[in-house]
């Protein structure tokens, strides 16, 4: 009966682990990017018309592409040409700041695929690797759009090792193909 009862529970634990295997478990809330972006994008029109998506980001994505935090910056498209900084987390959508700092990169003009298939695409490309090679760590993830040399919107993600902040896995991710246009180190 005993060694019954401590299977089942072995079992239970296995199924458990199973779930995600490698690193914290996510965030109940709120989720992927694109999730957040619609909310986010209402919450901007309140505060000016004319706002254009910059860059959104997250200090600590999961494997799965979920953040507990995404971090918005708009930029507005007529002078004095301000930028706007917005949130999502697990009490909703907020405004931050703004400036009217020049930032030089270029408002998002192409569509782009969720911060669940970036992450996807980072874990096929070295990502799990890197995990697996480095226990501690912390994953962030930025899309925007540069102004040069290829003006292609891009994740880019960036595996970090909490135990020696030198030792790092960096992707660019073309977010509407899904190429690799940038690893380092190769």
């Amino acid at each position: 009966m005993k060694a019954s009862v401590l299977l089942c529970i072995l079992g239970i634990a296995s199924y458990r682990c199973s779930e995600n295997p490698v690193g914290p478990d996510p965030p109940a809330a709120p989720g992927t990017a694109a999730e957040q972006f619609a909310d986010v994008s209402s919450l901007t029109a309140s505060y000016k018309k004319g706002l254009r998506l910059l860059t959104v980001s997250s200090t600590q994505v999961y494997i799965d592409g979920v953040s507990a935090v995404w971090h918005f910056q708009y930029v507005d498209t007529t002078a004095p040409y301000a930028t706007y900084w917005f949130h999502a987390n697990s009490s909703g959508v907020g405004f931050d700041s703004n400036s009217t700092l020049p930032i030089g990169i270029a408002p998002i003009t192409h569509g782009w695929f969720n911060s669940d298939s970036a992450m996807h695409i980072a874990e096929r490309n070295g990502g799990s690797q890197f995990r697996t090679d480095n226990p501690n760590y912390t994953i962030t993830a930025t899309l925007g759009e540069p102004v040069v040399p290829d003006p292609a919107t891009t994740w880019w993600i960036t595996y970090l090792s909490s135990d020696n902040r030198s030792v790092t896995l960096q992707l660019g991710i073309d977010a509407t193909t899904g190429a690799i246009n940038l690893r380092y180190p190769e």
